[in-house]
């Protein structure tokens, strides 16, 4: 778990620093006003999955729930978001959506490795 946090985090930090820098420096009128919430919600998710994990261990249940369960919660929390913003903000609707979106997915498939590799040492 140690290691997926680590990767996490640092996927984290430098999906936010290039995706800043690029739409600041290559399209800043497409620039998010609120861009700072994507990698909020995910540093959320991060701490939702320890405590997911953490509450499985204690209930001694197999770890493909917690992965599902897991996977079910971001998709719906990441729905809540994009339609909070999408009402609220209303602005850089495509640039806010497409910046999600490389950050769910890239965050997705670093999540998916990490726990493939800990299933087969298990």
């Amino acid at each position: 778990m140690k290691k997926l946090v680590i990767t996490y985090l640092l996927t984290l930090s430098v999906l936010t620093i290039a995706s800043v820098l690029v739409l600041r420096m290559v399209w800043p009128e497409q620039y998010p006003s609120m861009l700072f919430l994507i990698p909020l919600f995910f540093a959320v998710m991060l701490g939702i999955m320890v405590w997911l994990r953490r509450a499985n261990q204690k209930k001694g249940r197999d770890r493909s729930l917690f992965f599902l369960s897991y996977r079910v919660i971001k998709i719906l929390l990441a729905l809540v978001l994009v339609l909070a913003y999408f009402t609220m903000v209303g602005t850089q609707l495509v640039a806010f959506a497409v910046v999600f979106m490389i950050f769910y997915l890239c965050l997705s498939m670093i999540e998916t490795v990490l726990f493939m590799k800990g299933e087969k040492k298990s």
